[in-house]
């Protein structure tokens, strides 16, 4: 978590309020606020005298010291701001997708999931498009792809578990549940103006996804418990080998399929006796509210910005760079591009006002106004789908080229990588084509 470093924390506290560890996967909102300066004092006479605390609010605290405590009109704890992207995306939307696939895995309905997956239509002027593969077969997905998954996730679902059966139908409609309230506040929290009863609407649907999480718990299982599960089922079949072996065979088969029963009932008491939803993600869904109330929204302060700039100001311009130097070629080529970029603009704004520019500066502007580079029609047009066709119209209204060269061009490529024996012999290429 980014917070760590940042408020001197350990990995499963909470930035903002002093939740105790075990109580992170509750929906409950009463816990005191942090007060960071209190805690400079715990510190220091710890790590002096190696004192050891059972206050759960001090061993929380991280190696290093937070130093906001120390600036003037600065509230620690008001720092933390809700993140959408890291929070819901990138965190518990793929805890859900994990508990659904084993959620159907049990109830054999994995297949008829991936079935209405592989179908679902692209709609491009939303941005929707999504792989024509199953989930389980995609290894990584990105911040895009689960904004586009929260879209489409509780009707696949739902076709999934169509027709349920006699012992199904209470654990599917508790499942979907779960999902639709998850999905529902992930929705809302994403609009740009709230009222009150737009967040009561977010309270509502957190409530029941705290509620119906249960459904999913014996999918929480962490190896640890998984150990003490599979030591204890070798421990009773070892026992009951041994009660077996005094028996007569006519009774054995019914002893084995009781026994069986019961050890399925033991590993479900074991795990949801082990299994919890204390981490640190799932409190922090309690802290939109309160941040909705005094700033307004919560995709003013959203990272999704900043991924974005690290993609263009970062990672495109190290592939540019010569890889030798790296941090300072990468600062002083967009340092540049941010100058020439700041140049344009006020060069623009004087333009469109009125003011006396020389005829060079104004045959530069136009020029560079209407001149779309390469790259951004690569990525903005011909970025299709594998299987789909550009449009060949778009790419000659964006890159100035009439439609007739344009053909030319692609019957003379065509012509050139035709096989030998198809050629006309001794004339490679017949310029009469291009007239028709």
């Amino acid at each position: 978590m980014e917070n760590v470093a940042l408020h001197a924390l350990k990995t499963n506290a909470c930035p903002k309020c002093e939740v105790p560890t075990n109580e992170s996967g509750t929906n409950t909102r009463s816990y005191r606020a942090r007060v960071y300066a209190r805690y400079q004092r715990y510190k220091p006479a710890n790590q002096t005298f190696g004192l050891e605390t059972d206050d759960d609010h001090v061993m929380n605290l991280g190696i290093g010291q937070n130093i906001f405590p120390r600036l003037d009109r600065v509230s620690a704890s008001d720092l933390y701001k809700p993140d959408i992207l890291h929070i819901i995306y990138l965190e518990l939307f793929k805890h859900m997708m994990d508990w659904i696939q084993a959620f159907l895995k049990k109830h054999g309905r994995l297949q008829a999931f991936d079935e209405v997956w592989k179908t679902l239509p692209p709609y491009p002027p939303s941005g929707f498009l999504f792989p024509k593969k199953a989930y389980r077969e995609v290894t990584q997905w990105q911040e895009k792809e689960m904004r586009n998954l929260g879209r489409c996730i509780l009707g696949v679902l739902a076709m999934a578990l169509r027709q349920p059966g006699g012992a199904e139908a209470i654990p599917f409609k508790r499942a979907l549940r779960c999902v639709r309230a998850l999905v529902d506040f992930n929705m809302i929290a994403q609009y740009r103006s709230h009222t009150p009863d737009t967040i009561a609407y977010m309270e509502e649907d957190l409530d029941q996804f705290h509620r119906m999480k249960d459904t999913f718990l014996e999918f929480r299982v962490t190896k640890r418990t998984q150990a003490k599960v599979d030591k204890q089922r070798k421990e009773m079949r070892r026992q009951r080998a041994l009660m077996r072996e005094r028996v007569a065979t006519s009774q054995r088969r019914r002893m084995h399929d009781d026994d069986r029963d019961e050890e399925d009932e033991q590993r479900i008491n074991m795990i949801h006796g082990q299994s919890h939803f204390n981490f640190i993600k799932m409190h922090l869904l309690s802290h939109f509210f309160d941040h909705i109330r005094q700033l307004g929204n919560i995709p003013m302060y959203s990272t999704e910005i900043g991924e974005l700039a690290h993609k263009t100001q970062i990672k495109e311009e190290w592939r540019q760079s010569k890889q030798n130097d790296t941090a300072r070629q990468i600062v002083h080529s967009y340092r540049r591009q941010h100058a020439i970029r700041m140049r344009l603009l006020n060069l623009q704004s004087l333009k469109n006002r009125g003011a006396d520019l020389s005829p060079d500066v104004l045959n530069h502007l136009d020029r560079t106004t209407s001149t779309v580079s390469p790259a951004v029609i690569c990525r903005g047009i011909l970025k299709e789908r594998r299987g789909d066709v550009p449009n060949i119209v778009d790419f000659s209204r964006m890159s100035g080229v009439s439609l007739e060269i344009i053909y030319r061009e692609l019957i003379r490529y065509s012509t050139y990588n035709l096989p030998r024996k198809l050629r006309s012999p001794g004339r490679p290429y017949d310029a009469s084509i291009t007239s028709h």
